[in-house]
């Protein structure tokens, strides 16, 4: 692994998503860090055991399965925000949804697939697993850090947060578009 390997997995972590939306929304709502982020550490970890592990017998159909069932899942998120049906981020229901979301995040497919090298065997995969949960920690961080400067009301935050799940999962659906059509 060289610094740009770092870099790169850096930026599609940190960069906006659902996952860093629902962090940065709970810490506003001046919620607990921890849980959040251990429940991210435990989604975006079994997403990346199952890529791994499933990486070499990956058919092309089920990707395509998997990237409709993480788009449904943003939609009920977003409009959950929206509506302000709040994510309760005080139980379980918060970790829950961070959870969730990150096991199926697209940024954990990228990262085995794209970012990970193809002839990486079984050990360099179980490295590649744990820089992948430390990364994912310092990123949500970062997230949880700029949620918890943007001030007490979480309305406009869950409403901003909701919109960009949505956005998320049309950008996610955008390349199905002409599959479908056909």
């Amino acid at each position: 692994m060289d610094t740009l390997f770092f870099l790169e997995a850096f930026l599609l972590f940190v960069a906006p998503g659902p996952t860093n939306a629902l962090l940065m929304a709970g810490a506003v709502k001046r919620e607990k860090a921890v849980p959040l982020l251990i429940a991210q550490a435990c989604g975006y970890g079994i997403a990346a055991a199952c890529w791994f592990s499933l990486r070499p017998w990956m058919p092309p159909g089920a990707i395509l399965a998997l990237k409709l069932v993480a788009a449904a899942w943003l939609v009920v998120l977003g409009l959950r925000l929206i509506t302000s049906a709040r994510i309760n981020t005080t139980k379980d229901g918060g970790a829950i949804s961070v959870l969730a979301t990150s096991a199926l995040n697209p940024k954990a497919f990228i990262y085995c697939l794209a970012i990970v090298p193809t002839d990486a065997g079984p050990r360099a995969l179980a490295i590649f697993w744990i820089v992948l949960l430390m990364i994912t920690a310092a990123t949500g961080s970062v997230w949880l850090l700029l949620g918890s400067r943007l001030g007490e009301d979480g309305r406009i935050t869950d409403r901003v947060a909701g919109t960009a799940l949505i956005a998320f999962a049309m950008l996610l659906l955008r390349p199905l578009i002409p599959l479908i059509a056909t």
